[in-house]
């Protein structure tokens, strides 16, 4: 029985207790405003029943104005009445600035990170464009040190270097005319070796031409015709030929120099020079001839003769 009251007493004097805080807390919470330092609430009110820490310079303060349902309830927020601080000042008093703050500095370390990612992505940038910057000044100084010796008339590895060091260099006017220079020398060039080449292939085509003259003379020396007229060629080399017209007929025929067409390996009419002697009137069995006269570089197809009375006889050069 005595236990009994005594366990009754102790509570009653602990909700007693408890009451008194509240109360107390209460009337103190009345005195504080927006601008009061953290020192002051503490000197005021004691220390917080319920602390929430946002960040490093801002938490909540909780000072309890609720009473607990029971002694064994633990103390909430819910039971409290807020006091917010930022930077050692109090911002509001009764108003939970917790979750709102609790969103801002998770918004606000979200975008620390992003900005952290952003820097370290510009850093790695920077230093991988420093290292390609370093890389392509290595390799600007080797090939400058490659064309250096190259001699000018060695336009082709000039060009080739050269359009290297613009691709590593494309605003460089040096570059840029060196480039220009040696495609337009290496166009000389080419047109230079092709020319050679053409002349060499006609010196190797006349040399062989040349050296089959006297077997084709043996040919072109025989009289052939139509039975009317026959004629006979020897070729003298150097843009000459000697032309004989023979009347086989029994009838008169003449020779002039316009009757003579040559044709060349083209198969384009030949100027020519033809002596008077192939101007003149033939009796049956008489010669007409003459010297025809062209560019040496010209070989010749064919020669025709071609009139009213002889009708069309020709030559073969092939």
């Amino acid at each position: 029985m005595r236990i009994g009251v005594v366990v009754f007493i102790a509570a009653f004097m602990l909700t007693a207790c408890v009451h008194l805080d509240i109360n107390k807390n209460i009337s103190a919470l009345k005195k504080i405003q927006p601008g009061d330092s953290q020192e002051v609430v503490f000197e005021t009110l004691g220390p917080p029943d319920l602390r929430k820490v946002i960040n490093e310079r801002r938490f909540v303060a909780y000072y309890q104005t609720t009473a607990r349902d029971s002694a064994d309830a633990p103390v909430t927020a819910a039971l409290c009445t807020p006091i917010a601080f930022e930077n050692g000042q109090v911002v509001a008093v009764g108003g939970d600035l917790a979750e709102s703050w609790a969103l801002e500095e998770e918004a606000r370390i979200r975008q620390e990170a992003i900005a952290e990612t952003e820097r370290q992505e510009t850093e790695t940038a920077e230093a991988a464009a420093q290292r390609a910057e370093e890389a392509r000044q290595v390799k600007i100084e080797a090939l400058e040190n490659e064309v250096k010796p190259v001699p000018v008339s060695n336009a082709a590895l000039n060009l080739k270097l050269y359009r290297q060091l613009l691709a590593l260099d494309p605003d460089n006017s040096r570059y840029q005319k060196k480039v220009a220079s040696y495609e337009d020398r290496l166009v000389q060039q080419k047109k230079t070796d092709q020319a050679r080449a053409v002349r060499a292939a006609k010196a190797k085509r006349r040399q062989s031409w040349d050296q089959a003259r006297e077997g084709r003379n043996t040919r072109l020396r025989q009289y052939t015709g139509n039975g009317i007229a026959e004629i006979a060629v020897h070729d003298m080399g150097n843009g000459s030929l000697y032309v004989w017209v023979k009347n086989v007929s029994r009838q008169i025929i003449t020779t002039h120099p316009d009757y003579f067409t040559l044709m060349d390996s083209g198969n384009n009419v030949v100027k020519r020079e033809i002596s008077d002697s192939l101007d003149s009137v033939l009796e049956p069995g008489s010669i007409s001839h003459g010297k025809i006269e062209y560019s040496r570089e010209i070989e010749p197809k064919e020669l025709i003769f071609q009139n009213r009375e002889a009708g069309r006889i020709s030559k073969s050069f092939q």
